[in-house]
């Protein structure tokens, strides 16, 4: 059944009713009453305003009073149901007839006084539920439905006065519903019907929001209503202004023509947290600073070298360090830095709440590199057996050879100097050197796989002293290889034969002794080279691995794998460290050089088989210099090549 069918029944109901009442009068009731109010009178059920209300009785209709009262509450039977009930009216919406007064008899509704009770019925039923604030909509269309019905009201009045309070309560649902564009049309609407009745309706709203609404109503109908003024100035500017959730400009913003006395505004700026709030606009100009509350920090990136490609989350940002990325959001992100011919530098950071920027940098190391110029070669007599490379801080080579020239040094050119070791006499006692280390005095150490000893030079070349004789023992040696010195000066020997490394003082006296044959942590297959880092860490080589340990044996970490693929190690020979603690290593068996980060990640590999530039052929030693040059020594093909970050 519909909700008009509904209110016809309940009112076809409320007239049967009336009609009983007066036939009770007609039998003799102590009290005649009449309904004086125009908008017709309600019977409650309890003397209470708020109680359930039982009929609406129209205008001039007669009623049966019991002659009692209840304060302001005149007593009433009805019957409800089909049961006498008794009920409750105000008595200011009746009046007492006198004998011999003229009536018009109770129950004779003309259809005027139907139709406005209908209407007022329906009007009061959703005026609690709007109240109430339930199923506002619904309400709201339901008392739209009844505003063509006004003006089937012949009573100019009473139909003004009707439509005047559907307009006013749609308004009111529409409130609820926080859409004041559309309340105001609405209440606008009373003052076209009749400005007088939309005043009637409206004396006594005390709520200031709905009050201020139907003054811009009423101001709009008089024309005389041009609009709100806001304000919005932020910190930083900028920030993208929203009114009632459509985009309005940036800010510093300004509008005059705001046409509700509120509204929602949002202020959003990437990299600061949005704001959204309620702003209720006045008569004078309302004028508003919002100081942004930031959401990240400005995140400053450099590179050595600089003029890197600058990556934040997988994004490129279009910038070269250094550099700043603004309003980086608080939270853990991965910045990626790319040069051309450098590997690139990746990394998780978290950006934590605070106001100064942010630093971060990437130390860029080459991962292309190009032959740019060589020492000796096949043809040559340069080197007859090389063995071993190494240089000191003055960028000098010190190349060991199995033939009988043994030990020579050059300048950085290349050019072998002579009278280093009185002409070659100091370093005839080496039979097969295998290995060399230069300490920070610049005192060379030399092993002799031959005589399983290590022989000390000074820095001129004349003999010092030497150590070591063959043996498993503890403290001797076995074709020892690789050898190097720490910052203290200690010295580091690959004791291959025995699987293990020996740590001597620089003076030959035995410190320390640690590994054996193996695969396991701290244990060693074939070692052939060892390292030492900035941090003092002792950096070994054996057959497809890379070992890490403390100055004392102490195991930290291990990387590599046995193989001929991209970043395996075949049967390396030779290894070295660059300043920044990147690992090099002279894969013999695999003719190329490895390149390591310190903490194992595969960088590059260059060479192959061949004696063409760039080619290597059995290489077995590897040095840096400091500015990044790596010198590769190759015994098949008897020469230096000398390897750089290729030239644009």
């Amino acid at each position: 059944m519909s909700a008009n069918n509904n209110v016809k029944n309940k009112f076809s109901w409320a007239i049967g009713i009336a009609f009983f009442i007066f036939a009770l009068s007609v039998a003799g009731a102590a009290t005649k009453l009449k309904v004086n109010d125009e908008k017709g009178a309600r019977v409650f059920k309890e003397p209470n305003g708020r109680a359930q209300t039982l009929m609406i009785l129209p205008q001039n209709t007669l009623i049966d009073g019991q002659g009692k009262k209840n304060g302001v509450w005149t007593v009433m039977v009805v019957p409800k149901d089909g049961v006498k009930t008794t009920g409750y009216i105000l008595d200011i919406q009746v009046v007492e007839v006198k004998e011999g007064e003229a009536v018009t008899p109770a129950g004779s509704v003309t259809p005027q006084a139907e139709l406005a009770v209908e209407i007022q019925f329906i009007i009061d039923q959703n005026k609690l539920t709007i109240r109430q604030g339930k199923d506002l909509a619904k309400a709201a269309d339901v008392l739209k439905t009844l505003v063509a019905k006004t003006f089937r009201i012949e009573n100019p009045q009473q139909q003004k006065q009707l439509a005047c309070d559907i307009y006013f309560w749609i308004g009111q649902a529409l409130a609820k519903q926080d859409d004041d564009i559309a309340a105001i049309k609405e209440y606008r609407n009373m003052f076209e019907v009749d400005e007088n009745a939309a005043k009637k309706t409206t004396d006594y709203v005390s709520d200031s929001s709905t009050s201020q609404l139907i003054d811009i109503a009423n101001r709009q109908y008089k024309g005389v209503f041009d609009g709100y003024t806001l304000r919005i100035d932020t910190l930083p500017n900028e920030a993208v202004i929203k009114i009632d959730g459509e985009v309005k400009g940036r800010s510093p913003y300004s509008d005059s023509t705001i046409q509700v006395p509120r509204v929602t505004l949002e202020i959003e700026k990437e990299g600061y947290k949005p704001i959204k709030e309620i702003v209720p606009l006045k008569g004078a100009p309302t004028s508003l600073v919002r100081t942004l509350e930031s959401l990240g920090r400005t995140v400053r990136v450099s590179s050595n070298p600089p003029g890197a490609s600058v990556f934040l989350d997988g994004r490129d940002t279009g910038k070269v360090t250094d550099c700043e990325i603004p309003f980086v959001q608080y939270g853990p992100h991965t910045l990626k830095v790319k040069k051309e011919y450098y590997a690139d530098h990746e990394e998780r950071f978290i950006v934590s709440e605070g106001n100064d920027p942010l630093s971060k940098s990437a130390l860029l190391t080459v991962k292309d590199y190009a032959p740019v110029r060589s020492w000796g070669g096949p043809d040559k007599k340069t080197y007859i057996s090389p063995k071993a490379l190494a240089l000191d801080k003055s960028g000098n080579f010190y190349v060991a050879d199995e033939s009988s020239i043994a030990l020579q040094k050059f300048n950085p050119e290349g050019l072998l100097q002579k009278s280093w070791g009185s002409y070659g006499q100091q370093v005839k006692r080496l039979k097969i050197p295998s290995g060399i280390a230069i300490d920070s005095k610049g005192n060379v150490y030399v092993t002799d796989q031959r005589i399983s000893n290590v022989t000390k030079f000074d820095k001129n070349g004349q003999f010092m002293k030497e150590w070591g004789k063959s043996g498993a023992k503890e403290g001797i040696l076995i074709r020892p290889l690789g050898i190097a010195v720490d910052r203290n000066n200690d010295v580091f020997v690959v004791d291959a034969g025995n699987s293990r490394i020996v740590k001597f003082s620089s003076e030959g006296e035995l410190k320390k002794t640690w590994g054996k044959p193996g695969s396991g942590q701290g244990q060693f297959t074939l070692p052939t080279g060892v390292a030492v880092s900035k941090n003092n860490d002792i950096i070994v080589v054996d057959q497809g691995r890379i070992q890490k340990f403390t100055t004392d044996g102490v195991f930290i970490d291990s990387f590599g794998k046995l193989g001929s693929n991209e970043g395996e190690i075949g049967r390396p020979l030779g290894i070295c460290l660059d300043g920044n603690d990147y690992i090099y290593v002279a894969d013999t068996g695999n003719n190329r050089v490895l390149k390591f980060a310190p903490d194992g990640r595969f960088i590059c590999q260059w060479g192959g088989g061949g004696s063409g530039a760039g080619q290597l052929a059995t290489p077995i030693g590897v040095a840096v210099n400091d500015k990044g040059s790596v010198f590769v020594l190759e015994s098949n093909n008897g020469r230096i090549q000398e390897f750089r970050m290729p030239s644009k």
